[in-house]
């Protein structure tokens, strides 16, 4: 049988990111090569300092490279305009950060619908986030406002607004990182069940508990991808097997 090649949705070549700090510059990024695949639940982790956050913001249209190239969707973005890039993130790609960013003068309704007025009609979008609200549980929590809800509440809300208009691509930001152990793990079922249904998620985290749910595993420290585990599809009844695969991964990396 014949093997199923997998389709690049992001890819950079000799990616480079540096920062003049004071007289110095410091090479965060050096010269990496990637490819990320469609319907991957990719994590990202490693050393601190090692550079993985900056590689999330780079290959999400986020922050511009110094060097090198970066290609999304097909769309090649180093050199977009600004206003291009603005809007190529409204269609194509969504985020959700450990701060979660939702307004506070907002009700959880208005926070994930104000987001697909952008790119819809106000009738489709306002179906669109009952029916999201209805999805994750919280369709008794679409009046209230940020301080009324759970910090789990708040971050899926915040999934929910990546989700309304339809994006391609969800980069996460240790979005897991400020919750507790119980809202943690519902994030994650929810990011997992997205996973399953096809979604492509790009996340970065400090997390065991979170590495495991990932598809593809990739380690970094230096400013470059020291190494990658590639571990399927998760599966609840295999989370003690995947997560000392996983720690025993990291250890050899240095962790």
């Amino acid at each position: 049988m014949n093997k199923v090649e997998k389709q690049t949705i992001i890819k950079t070549n000799d990616l480079c990111k540096s920062y003049i700090i004071g007289k110095n510059g410091i090479n965060v990024l050096k010269n990496i090569n990637l490819e990320i695949y469609a319907g991957d639940f990719t994590v990202i982790m490693g050393s601190s300092g090692g550079g993985k956050s900056t590689l999330l913001y780079s290959i999400s249209s986020m922050d511009r490279p110094t060097s090198g190239s970066v290609s999304i969707l097909g769309h090649e973005i180093t050199d977009m305009a600004e206003k291009d890039l603005t809007n190529f993130r409204k269609s194509q790609v969504s985020f959700v950060f450990q701060s979660m960013n939702l307004l506070n003068d907002l009700t959880a309704f208005e926070n994930i619908a104000y987001i697909g007025y952008n790119t819809a009609s106000k009738q489709e979008v306002n179906k669109r986030t009952l029916e999201l609200l209805s999805d994750f549980g919280l369709l008794e929590q679409k009046d209230k406002y940020p301080s009324e809800l759970s910090g789990g509440q708040q971050q899926r809300i915040a999934i929910c607004r990546a989700l309304i208009s339809n994006a391609k691509i969800i980069f996460g930001d240790e979005p897991t990182g400020a919750l507790n152990s119980a809202a943690g793990r519902q994030v994650l079922d929810t990011l997992t069940d997205l996973n399953k249904d096809g979604q492509s998620i790009v996340m970065v985290t400090h997390d065991l508990k979170a590495a495991t749910r990932a598809s593809r595993l990739l380690y970094m420290s230096d400013g470059r991808i020291l190494a990658e585990l590639n571990l399927g599809p998760y599966e609840q009844e295999q989370e003690l097997d995947r997560k000392s695969i996983v720690y025993e991964f990291l250890q050899q990396q240095g962790w």
